[in-house]
């Protein structure tokens, strides 16, 4: 009897320590059990955003406690920022809807005064994968390098001039001396890709997953060439080839490159918006990262021959926040330096 009480008291502690988590998740429960979660995107579903968004509904209720059914929303427009204005203001602030931000939310919360949200007001849940994004050339423009660009004019397909297809190349020509002919208009990057095999341009630009699922044959023989890209640190897989941040000499460039290299290390990200509560916000960022190390999961991402590279959400906050508050002066010289590259021919 003694030490069945002694037992118990060692217990007690464990017990009482584990409660707040037992209660937490039975009020994240007692929410969501028989609702429907929409997971809102700013892209079409044949993208990465897509990707992501439909493989998590299929598995995070496993995690997410009353495992609601989720299911997903695509919003595209104005660049992804259609979706996050309905996200941050018109759309459900109670935990039935959450989203993937885009890579711009910084950017665009920074740079463009027509938005309706703030980067620092969405709550991270963590991130699928960074985003780098890399500029190839096709072997038959002749290219070998981005330096063969400060001495001939090649062409660049691009989306447009507020997406960060335009912005890489802008930014070399600005910075780095090159004579990109840039051509924007393209519906997606898909479409720009497909120019470049027709010939219509010499290089395109888009995340290093894509290439990696959708060109791996022509990055293996040759026949893309990468040029560039907008990490703020190289690509493990790209030690060679250089990130605009390296080109930046003023406080305005670096600030301007530290805000566009904060995008790619958001990635693809998910968040609540800003009045989401506190407890179903800790809920999802739980079951996000156990979705995220889930095999299953994993087994569906590799098969689609996509990658992960996750991050909590407590860092992805970290990452906004410290671009979002660089000095004002910082901020505005960035913007300048952005309105000049947006303005070049």
């Amino acid at each position: 009897m003694r030490i069945h009480k002694l037992l118990c008291l060692a217990l007690l502690p464990t017990v009482i320590a584990l409660a707040p988590a037992a209660a937490a998740a039975d009020k994240v429960a007692d929410f969501y059990k028989g609702k429907t979660v929409k997971i809102v995107i700013g892209a079409s579903m044949g993208g990465a955003y897509g990707l992501y968004a439909q493989l998590l509904s299929r598995h995070v209720s496993k995690y997410l406690p009353g495992a609601p059914t989720v299911v997903v929303q695509a919003m595209p427009g104005g660049g992804g920022n259609k979706a996050m204005n309905y996200s941050y203001t018109a759309g459900p602030q109670d935990g039935s809807a959450v989203s993937i931000v885009q890579i711009s939310v910084v950017q665009e919360t920074l740079f463009n005064p027509k938005v309706r949200f703030n980067a620092k007001g969405f709550q991270y849940f963590g991130r699928f994968t960074n985003a780098n994004i890399v500029a190839t050339a096709h072997k038959r423009s002749g290219i070998k390098n981005w330096q063969d660009a400060t001495r001939k004019v090649y062409t660049m397909g691009t989306i447009g001039r507020r997406n960060y297809t335009y912005i890489g190349p802008a930014v070399m020509n600005a910075l780095a001396g090159t004579k990109f002919q840039i051509i924007s208009g393209y519906r997606g990057t898909k479409t720009a890709y497909l120019a470049k095999q027709r010939g219509e341009v010499d290089a395109s630009i888009t995340s290093w997953a894509t290439l990696n699922v959708n060109h791996a044959d022509e990055l293996k023989s040759g026949t893309f060439i990468p040029l560039f890209q907008m990490m703020g640190q190289r690509e493990p897989d790209l030690p060679n080839i250089p990130s605009i941040a390296e080109f930046g000499k003023t406080k305005g460039e670096k600030a301007f490159l530290a805000i566009i290299s904060a995008g790619s290390a958001i990635g693809r990200t998910m968040a609540g918006p800003p009045k989401m509560p506190k407890y179903l916000v800790a809920g999802w960022r739980t079951a996000f990262m156990k979705t995220v190390s889930d095999p299953a999961f994993k087994a569906d991402i590799a098969k689609r021959k996509s990658r992960l590279n996750p991050m909590n959400g407590e860092k992805i906050t970290r990452i906004v926040h410290d671009v979002m508050d660089l000095p004002k002066e910082d901020v505005a010289s960035a913007f300048a330096f952005y309105n000049k590259i947006l303005k070049a021919k």
